[in-house]
């Protein structure tokens, strides 16, 4: 058989991944939370799966960092992109262009997040001395929200309150991922263009992981 995440060959009816370390069955048992090994095997996975798709996923990110530029409607492409690296992390499929321009479904939902935080953004911004540092916070705390928008369609309720349960159950794990997910993508701006087709979708991919891994804890359907 083939594993879906890295596409390397295993053996039939296996479990986990030799190449990757990717879980192939639901086996809630074998999973390390919280632990160091939990976020060295998504790395592991995220570098394996951005190894086996470079091509496909830097084209795609080139295309999405020409048009993630336009206001209001690069929230659609935000989306588009995120579900295009949510498929590449599933094994569903490969990153195509088209995916960045055929997510619309959750666009009134993802807007209506991003006010929301843009209004508390615009609020904290204003606190003298402490204002910097909470809108950095304010940027961690909303990511979960976000990829369960885009992936679920769910309502930006739904969202704050998916931020402070996932949070709650595993924030170690997601302030680490997020972390270092963040460095690879700014990493990239230091090596200009190029570097950020390379870095945003290895940075993306890792941080997906740890969202695979919430909703595999929650059960969120």
């Amino acid at each position: 058989m083939q594993c879906p995440y890295c596409k390397e060959e295993i053996i039939d009816g296996a479990l986990k991944c030799k190449h990757c370390g990717s879980m192939i069955g639901d086996a809630p048992e074998l999973r390390e939370v919280g632990s160091r090994s939990e976020f060295s095997a998504a790395f592991d996975r995220a570098f394996a799966l951005w190894k086996a798709n470079m091509g496909d996923l830097a084209l795609v990110t080139l295309v999405f960092m020409l048009v993630v530029w336009i206001p209001i409607a690069n929230l659609g492409f935000i989306a588009g992109y995120t579900r295009s690296l949510l498929k590449v992390a599933r094994g569903q499929g490969r990153a195509q262009i088209g995916d960045i321009f055929g997510t619309w479904d959750c666009f009134g939902n993802m807007l209506a997040y991003f006010l929301i935080n843009l209004i508390v953004f615009l609020i904290l911004h204003a606190i003298p001395i402490f204002g910097t540092a909470a809108t950095l916070v304010l940027g961690f705390v909303t990511v979960p929200g976000g990829f369960l928008i885009i992936d679920k369609g769910r309502n930006a309720l739904d969202a704050y309150k998916w931020c402070i349960e996932t949070l709650q159950a595993d924030f170690g794990n997601w302030l680490l991922t997020y972390l270092i997910g963040t460095l690879i993508i700014c990493t990239g701006f230091a090596l200009f263009f190029i570097g950020i087709i390379l870095s945003a979708p290895l940075g993306q991919l890792l941080i997906i992981q740890q969202y695979e891994a919430a909703l595999k804890g929650r059960l969120i359907k």
